[in-house]
């Protein structure tokens, strides 16, 4: 019960609302009280509780004669709350990349003097890469893949290469690796080219989008550099292309 009850808190509800619901579940159609002592928690803090899921969906209010009584809905309206609370994320998500849109009129940046940022370990990386997912800019980058996946297999990331693959936008990427990648559905979507780290050692990337360019190193965990600005981007991208398409020349040559 209790692994249970862990679990429903780990969908968003409080500890409150999964036992309030569990217990009106194993109750059926109850009153405040005995839900009350089914639950373990207190009478003043049961009714907002059971407030609380009515609005999302998940208890029924049943008026009996001068007494009121709960009903909990099926579990599968469990699904039917978080696809609704999708939806308003979609929603919300939709609205904010109009506000910022606007509020960059307001942004008194310096235009000549580049940003600089840090990041560190995967949860830098996830950060980092949540913000690209949203820019929606061609991509080019060369990366030392068997020296990344010694820390960290970007097999694994899901959400980022869904989201990459969402995108209009295009994605070149050099493989610096021995190993053979035609199986990855991380790549299946993307323009790539294998590079013999024989022909050059990297144990690190590169990557140009848009206005940024990020350096990482892969040597001591992952550590990375993101440089914003519009002429150094366009510095390295030119760079990237010209290896980009020595790349494509020699793969061709095999």
């Amino acid at each position: 019960m209790q692994d249970l009850i862990l679990d429903l808190i780990a969908l968003g509800f409080s500890r409150n609302e999964s036992v309030v619901y569990v217990a009106s579940l194993e109750l059926g159609q109850a009153g405040a009280h005995e839900i009350c002592a089914k639950a373990g928690v207190n009478r003043a803090t049961v009714y907002s509780v059971l407030d609380s899921l009515k609005k999302k969906g998940l208890i029924t209010f049943i008026t009996s004669g001068d007494q009121r009584q709960y009903r909990a809905e099926a579990p599968v309206s469990i699904l039917t709350l978080l696809e609704l609370q999708q939806r308003e994320l979609e929603k919300r998500q939709r609205r904010a990349h109009d506000i910022i849109t606007r509020l960059q009129v307001f942004h008194n940046t310096d235009v000549a003097k580049p940003k600089i940022r840090y990041f560190e370990r995967i949860t830098g990386l996830r950060s980092m890469q949540a913000e690209y997912e949203m820019l929606n800019e061609d991509m080019i980058q060369i990366v030392g893949l068997d020296t990344l996946k010694q820390l960290y297999d970007p097999e694994r990331e899901l959400e980022h290469t869904s989201e990459l693959k969402r995108r209009n936008s295009q994605v070149k990427t050099m493989l610096v690796t021995k190993q053979d990648v035609s199986h990855l559905d991380l790549l299946e979507n993307f323009q790539y080219v294998v590079v013999d780290p024989d022909l050059v050692d990297i144990k690190g990337e590169m990557t140009v989008c848009g206005d940024r360019l990020v350096l990482f190193s892969y040597t001591q965990g992952i550590i990375a550099v993101e440089i914003q600005s519009k002429t150094i981007a366009d510095t390295a991208r030119a760079t990237l292309e010209l290896a980009w398409n020595e790349a494509k020349r020699l793969s061709q040559n095999k």
